[in-house]
């Protein structure tokens, strides 16, 4: 029987490679170099579930995840909150004032690294693993999880950078959810260019004391100033007020699509 394969954000050692092997510490782990090739993998058959960040507590939504989840037809099939513990590290004795991480992992940690560097340049990767790896060969600093930092050989200089409690939310995606063992559900809509067209939308589920634990605007790439609202709300599709909520708020907007009704676990 073939491995269970399972794609994610990489390289080795990312936050959300860590987040994956929590989620699926049986499958084979398969590195993608970006999200929207995570998504592809599992679309193509390439991979059953793929783990990508959803939201960060410190710095927001992941555009480019639900960018995907508005332009694909795969489903939330977990959700997983991890926290995390950015660390500043290099691997020499005499580093540049220069500092490799992802912008969100940069911008969760800006005020720290400015108070221990000054001034500093920054610069991008697609991963805080590749940030280590660039840190490594490049007389540099990182902003990485203590597993790069480890991997990488690099010193540690500052244990915990981030400026507050960090936490990121993951999701695992596939073609399917699992309704039947949900505890939150999320959604995507658009809404008429009118007053009062939020409010109006969420009557149903206020009426019925329905917990959303999340509301979200986007831009939609092909249409400037259209915008989708990612919502993600306690229980199941499967709830009968739930699905009459649903029915109602449908009736009010332009589209509405349930993206899944998936079990949610918070690391302790």
């Amino acid at each position: 029987m073939s491995r269970l394969r399972v794609a994610y954000l990489g390289p080795r050692d990312s936050f959300t490679h860590i987040a994956a092997t929590k989620l699926f510490p049986d499958a084979e782990h398969v590195a993608a170099k970006s999200i929207t090739e995570v998504f592809n993998l599992v679309e193509n058959y390439e991979a059953s579930y793929g783990v990508a960040p959803l939201e960060n507590s410190l710095e927001g939504p992941v555009g480019e995840t639900l960018d995907n989840l508005a332009s694909t037809m795969l489903s939330i099939y977990a959700g997983f909150e991890m926290r995390i513990k950015l660390v500043l590290a290099t691997g020499s004795e005499n580093p540049a004032k220069r500092i490799y991480s992802h912008p969100h992992a940069y911008g969760e940690a800006y005020h720290n690294i400015a108070r221990i560097l000054g001034s500093h340049e920054f610069i991008p990767t697609t991963s805080t693993s590749q940030a280590a790896t660039e840190a490594a060969k490049n007389n540099a600093y990182c902003l990485c999880s203590e597993q790069a930092a480890r991997k990488n050989n690099l010193k540690i200089v500052l244990e915990d950078a981030s400026a507050a409690p960090n936490y990121t939310r993951f999701i695992a995606i596939a073609w399917h959810d699992q309704p039947r063992n949900a505890h939150r559900t999320m959604l995507i809509t658009a809404l008429p260019d009118k007053p009062g067209s939020l409010h109006d939308w969420l009557e149903p589920f206020a009426k019925r004391e329905i917990n959303l634990k999340m509301i979200y605007s986007r831009p939609v790439p092909s249409k400037p100033w259209h915008y989708n609202f990612y919502i993600e709300l306690e229980g199941t599709r499967l709830d009968k007020k739930i699905a009459e909520a649903l029915q109602e708020a449908r009736q009010r907007s332009l589209f509405l699509r349930i993206l899944g009704s998936y079990p949610y676990r918070q690391e302790s």
